[in-house]
């Protein structure tokens, strides 16, 4: 197996193993719904933002300002193709669940479970041509993907998705990057030290969403593993296929072979809450998909790895 592959076989073992963490301390109440919902705004408007912020506090060179822009124009060709593509595979016969269908087959969990899995495996320079990606993402998910489960079209998704600390830590990132400013060291070190939470915290409450989805319940409905297929194997594979002949990086690739191979994001769920869709059939989705990643993950990556290497 490729080193690239069993770098990420350890960390989704290395992740996993706290999602069953997140998941018994769920379970025995050590955590209720409303401490996971706690937790997951934490990570979503602090800690994960300070680690994507943190990336940028490195030297610039070429390599990464193109791996960068190389990752933004892989993720608007394979969203591009996946919107698309999702009204084939998933059409309006039950319009409410295609919805969530749709929106769990295009939309990774990249951010929430890519970032730190990005770190773990690349380090702080994956973590900043992973940013290219993610901006693209949040563009997306926060105009297209709110429109499509909300129904609503307005100037405020868009707004919205300027303001969502994701993308105002990438835009101060850039900033302090390309001006040169540096942190000193202690207060790096301060904000290092809460960035590096990002995969325990990131985990615990993926674990205790998965229990408060009902695994249980989850597994027996048989259309969840259709829906996860096409996230985790089918679109995938497309996508890789459409980004294999850029004239880019191999460690790009991969970046971005991780991102949209990662299971669906945990944002589907909070956006079908919100408009008052089917949000149990979005958390199944979520939970059967988190826990299947764990094979298909590390295997997607072997074979990106092994083509790569072979043209």
């Amino acid at each position: 197996m490729d080193g690239s592959a069993i770098a990420v076989l350890r960390q989704t073992v290395i992740m996993f193993i706290i999602v069953v963490i997140g998941a018994l301390c769920y379970k025995f109440k050590l955590i209720n719904d409303e401490g996971r919902r706690q937790l997951s705004n934490l990570v979503l408007t602090v800690v994960n933002p300070l680690l994507i912020f943190l990336s940028y506090q490195t030297e610039m060179r070429q390599d990464l300002l193109e791996g960068f822009v190389w990752a933004a124009v892989m993720a608007l060709i394979t969203y591009t193709v996946f919107i698309i593509l999702s009204h084939i595979f998933f059409r309006d016969k039950d319009p409410g669940n295609s919805t969530i269908e749709r929106f769990s087959v295009i939309y990774s969990n990249c951010g929430f479970m890519g970032t730190p899995l990005i770190f773990g495996v690349f380090g702080a320079d994956g973590v900043f041509i992973q940013t290219g990606f993610f901006t693209v993402f949040n563009l997306f998910v926060w105009t297209h993907g709110i429109m499509s489960i909300s129904g609503e079209r307005n100037k405020k998704t868009v707004l919205n998705a300027l303001r969502s600390p994701a993308l105002l830590s990438i835009a101060a990132g850039l900033i302090c990057f390309f001006l040169h400013i540096t942190l000193p060291d202690i207060v790096f070190t301060a904000l290092n030290n809460v960035a590096e939470m990002t995969t325990p915290l990131a985990m615990i409450v993926a674990g205790a969403s998965i229990m408060s989805a009902g695994l249980l319940k989850s597994v027996k409905h048989l259309r969840v593993y259709l829906v996860s297929a096409v996230k985790l194997i089918v679109f995938p594979v497309i996508g890789f296929l459409l980004i294999i002949f850029l004239p880019c990086s191999d460690m790009t690739k991969l970046i971005s072979l991780i991102e949209f191979s990662c299971p669906a994001a945990t944002i589907g769920t909070m956006f079908a809450i919100r408009f008052n869709k089917n949000s149990e059939y979005a958390s199944q989705i979520f939970a059967v998909s988190t826990v299947l990643s764990a094979v298909t993950l590390p295997v997607i990556t072997m074979l990106g790895t092994t083509v790569l290497e072979m043209i």
